[in-house]
């Protein structure tokens, strides 16, 4: 008689319960999402260049200037396709990302960078057949000593930091690159498919984002920051914000280059 195979078990040091995770293969992620945020910052083109590891993907340019954006996505609850998507935790998680066109047939498409994640449930990913999302995120969302809001996201291997603040009384801050609210939308939301770190060093993953419930994004023009990374460190030249969104995240495979 086949024995069932045993959960993985891992332990929220944070709280000390031990999460039993079944060993099923995970084809797709769902989330209900609270917030979805975007930080974009201007960067010189060798940066994008360096960062986008698939040879076939080439970085687009916005009226001359090139984009790096951090992602931060805040989830109300996430769950493999197996299980039903209330029961998952909470977790804030986030990437770099870079819009891009596939040289191949000129498709649109987009590089998303390491992500990560504050929740000690994603080690369980990469075990279960899906590509690995990195528990080493830490988030503040609390407010200073002055009571402005603040929203800032570092990582432990020190590869992203990202500082903003609220300043209320300030006049609103105009993006270098993005006219309107909605310009910014239809550039970030180009490309569905999304090309990532492999396994092995000449191949990349393909983990598309399906957009599954109709939300905007909204200029959040009074937020002022910088992100750190060791390519460099950047003034944000504008931030963007969506609510309430529903998405799943579908891994479609690897290519070899």
């Amino acid at each position: 008689m086949k024995t069932k195979p045993k959960p993985i078990e891992i332990l929220d040091e944070e709280t000390g319960r031990l999460w039993q995770v079944p060993r099923k293969r995970v084809q797709s992620v769902f989330a209900d999402v609270s917030e979805r945020w975007v930080a974009n910052v201007l960067v010189p083109e060798e940066v994008c260049r360096d960062l986008v590891k698939a040879p076939f993907l080439e970085p687009v340019p916005v009226r001359g200037r090139y984009v790096l954006s951090l992602c931060a996505i805040f989830m109300r609850s996430a769950a493999p396709d197996w299980a039903p998507l209330k029961i998952g935790p909470a977790s804030r998680n986030c990437a770099l990302r870079v819009a891009c066109r596939d040289v191949r047939d000129g498709s649109d498409a987009v590089w998303v960078d390491h992500r990560y994640s504050d929740s000690v449930l994603v080690e369980a990913l990469s075990k279960l057949g899906f590509p690995a999302v990195h528990a080493k995120l830490e988030v503040d969302l609390d407010r200073d000593f002055y009571g402005r809001r603040k929203v800032e996201m570092r990582t432990k291997d020190h590869l992203v930091d990202l500082r903003l603040i609220e300043y209320p009384d300030l006049k609103r801050l105009r993006s270098d690159v993005f006219e309107s609210a909605l310009e910014f939308e239809n550039y970030f939301g180009a490309g569905v498919r999304s090309y990532g770190p492999g396994a092995t060093k000449h191949a990349v993953t393909i983990v598309d984002l399906h957009k599954l419930r109709s939300n905007h994004f909204e200029a959040m023009g009074r937020y002022f920051g910088r992100l750190y990374t060791p390519m460099g460190n950047w003034t944000v030249d504008s931030v963007y914000r969506t609510r309430n969104g529903l998405y799943e995240w579908r891994y479609e495979g690897n290519v070899a280059y």
